[in-house]
């Protein structure tokens, strides 16, 4: 036989020797796509995955099991990306209580499937577009790996109906913005009588204001994002929501634009936002109300940060002392002081606010002679 030529044999055998070392990547693939902690793959599986990977039934394209079986040893002893692959037995694929108990080699979920919904449900509160969402949801569900069917719900959900086409690029670049220690100007917006964004006119000039502040952070709270900054020329805070933002810049007419009261070095927005059951920039103060109903208190607790409870000898009647802006309390209390199960106590200038909106919501409200 001419030496020049290779036999079918030694084709194979150095396609086998190439694939050997070169197949641990695909078979952490197989294990990401098809595994979770409870229902593991056999080599056989794993061989069969590869197969539909490649779409080849031939098994000269494919590693040997005795090759898949010394990446999996290799795979287990050095963790991929902080991900641990293990064999899971068919004793301990019972214990897990999943959907589909099977015993077999696993890779550990990047993404569980609570963090996968915390994560889901975020966005689809977000005022992004359904091009976007179904994306974002799609890179998650990459991350996820098999887990990833547990938000198979979010085929269903829709965007929202009137929604900033710059949002992400808004966030993009306040955040860069952040990094690089630059100041930014943008112009806010409103919604119009359709819905569309139109430039926001000051209650104070009267004018379509551009505005130029030191961005701090970017909050999410009750639905929102907010961007917590310094306006420049004023002394306290700001805090505008993000996809009503628009047309951002880091450049002004001379330059960038510098920063002109940076963050102090102990802000912390996710502290700032907490005392803040809505988001006003405010500074908080004590604020002292009386609960006359035990369940008042899912309200207190799911709106305040930290708050000091004294309970009355009965049980039933308490003492909360909460810090809070009192704006943001006052918006508050106007929810839940309709049947005087709550009783603001504290300070008196929150009270008088009170008592004047219930002034004027009588006034309105007046039932017709």
């Amino acid at each position: 036989m001419d030496a020049g030529y290779a036999t079918d044999d030694s084709v194979d055998s150095a396609k086998r020797k190439t694939y050997a070392g070169n197949s641990a990547l695909e078979i952490l693939e197989v294990l990401w796509r098809h595994s979770y902690l409870g229902h593991g793959l056999s080599v056989r599986e794993i061989l069969d995955e590869l197969a539909t990977m490649h779409h080849t039934d031939d098994p000269r394209d494919l590693p040997t099991a005795k090759t898949v079986r010394n990446q999996l040893r290799k795979l287990s002893e050095a963790e991929f990306l902080g991900r641990h692959v293990g064999y899971i037995t068919e004793e301990d694929s019972l214990k897990v209580g999943c959907k589909d108990p099977q015993p077999g080699w696993y890779v550990d979920a990047f993404l569980t499937p609570a963090e996968m919904r915390l994560l889901a449900d975020s966005l689809t509160l977000s005022r992004i577009s359904i091009d976007t969402l179904d994306e974002l949801v799609g890179k998650i569900r990459e991350l996820a790996g098999a887990a990833g069917e547990s938000i198979d719900y979010l085929n269903h959900v829709t965007a929202y109906t009137h929604i900033n086409g710059e949002f992400l690029s808004t966030i993009d670049q306040i955040n860069q913005a952040i990094e690089d220690g630059h100041a930014i100007s943008f112009q806010y917006c409103d919604y119009g009588p359709d819905g569309t964004m139109v430039p926001h006119i000051s209650h104070t000039t009267g004018s379509r204001g551009i505005y130029i502040v030191d961005p701090y952070q970017m909050v999410y709270k009750n639905g929102r994002y907010y961007l917590i900054c310094h306006m420049h020329g004023e002394h306290h805070l700001r805090i505008f929501v993000v996809n009503r933002i628009a047309g951002v810049t880091t450049r002004g007419a001379n330059g960038p634009l510098r920063i002109e009261q940076p963050a102090p070095h102990d802000f912390d927005a996710v502290t700032f936002m907490r005392h803040r059951p809505y988001p006003v920039a405010d500074a908080p103060v004590n604020i002292r109300m009386a609960i006359r109903d035990r369940s008042m208190l899912n309200n207190v607790f799911e709106w305040f940060d930290d708050p000091q409870v004294k309970q009355s000898k009965d049980g039933e009647q308490f003492e909360v002392i909460v810090e809070a802006p009192e704006r943001a309390v006052f918006w508050w209390a106007l929810q839940y002081s309709w049947d005087a199960r709550l009783i603001i106590m504290e300070p008196q200038s929150l009270r008088d606010r009170l008592y004047q909106a219930g002034l004027h919501m009588a006034n309105v409200y007046k039932p017709a002679p």
